[in-house]
Order: structure tokens, then C-alpha cells, then sequence
């Protein structure tokens, strides 16, 4: 069993919980934690200020999503953070859901293919992805369960 994250890490910054999203950002990595519910406005509202706070050094993303996740139009309010010509960073979606998985899949028919969605555990293919070793994706899923709020 892996020791508990602490939150307090100097490469941790912008822990935020709220009662729908956890979000954290390790280094230049954006994690994201939902719970089952669907990110709340407000909640959505302080996930799109990292965004844009963010966008000029983020260099991935690593979601978890316990639920439906973000609304069309939550998803649209989060890419109005950056300018047009932004490429969003690659993106790692941890899903049991096939739903969320199908949703990301449809979301890169717009986007430069640079969000995927896996099955949670399946640490090796998102290291992949992200381009990042499997210890370093560990510690970002570690993140997303410490920041993750309680299911609803």
C-alpha cells in the first residue's frame, strides 16, 4: 500500500475541493477528480480560472471521473479559457464509464486527439500517452483519489 499524498508537496499547488470536482496541479500537470455527480456551475466556474490561469505552462492532464462528467456547454466554457489556436496538453481520462469514454472519443474528432480515456488501473497505457513514466502517473492518480470529494 502506497503512503497517503500529502497535499502539502512543494510541487503541489491549487489544491481545491469542492463538493462535485477535486483539482490539484503537480507541477505542470492538471489533475482532476469526479465524483458522481455532475461538476456543479460554480465548482466548473474555479476549474476554467486554473485553466486560464494555467495555460501558458500545463503540460498534461489527468483526469479521474467517477460520473456523467462536464456538460457540452461546461466543456465549451472551459476551452473559451484559452485562445483558438491553443493545443490542448494530453489528456488521461480514468472511466469505468463507456459513456464518458464515448464522450471523449467524439470530443477528439474537434480537438487534436489529445485526450484518451482509460479504464482505471491501466497506468501503463496513460504513462504512454502522457509521455510520462508509470511512477509519475501513479502519483498524479494518487493526487486525483487524495483530492477526489465523497460520491454523492
Amino acid at each position: 500500500m502506497t503512503p497517503p499524498v500529502q497535499l502539502d508537496a512543494p510541487d503541489i499547488q491549487d489544491v481545491i475541493r469542492t463538493r462535485t470536482l477535486g483539482l490539484a496541479y503537480v507541477g505542470t500537470v492538471l489533475v482532476v477528480a469526479h465524483n458522481t455527480q455532475p461538476p456543479s456551475a460554480e465548482d466548473w466556474a474555479r476549474y476554467c480560472e486554473l485553466i486560464a490561469r494555467h495555460k501558458d505552462t500545463a503540460t498534461a492532464q489527468l483526469v479521474l471521473a467517477e460520473g456523467p462528467g462536464p456538460s457540452a456547454t461546461q466543456r465549451q466554457q472551459a476551452l473559451n479559457q484559452v485562445p483558438k489556436e491553443y493545443v490542448i496538453p494530453p489528456t488521461a481520462v480514468f472511466t469505468r464509464s463507456a459513456l464518458v469514454r464515448g464522450v471523449v472519443s467524439l470530443f477528439n474528432w474537434f480537438t487534436p486527439r489529445s485526450m484518451r480515456a482509460f479504464v482505471p488501473g491501466d497506468i501503463t497505457a496513460a504513462a504512454g500517452h502522457l509521455r510520462m513514466s508509470e511512477a509519475q502517473v501513479q502519483r498524479l492518480v494518487d493526487v486525483a483519489q487524495a483530492v477526489r470529494p465523497a460520491g454523492a
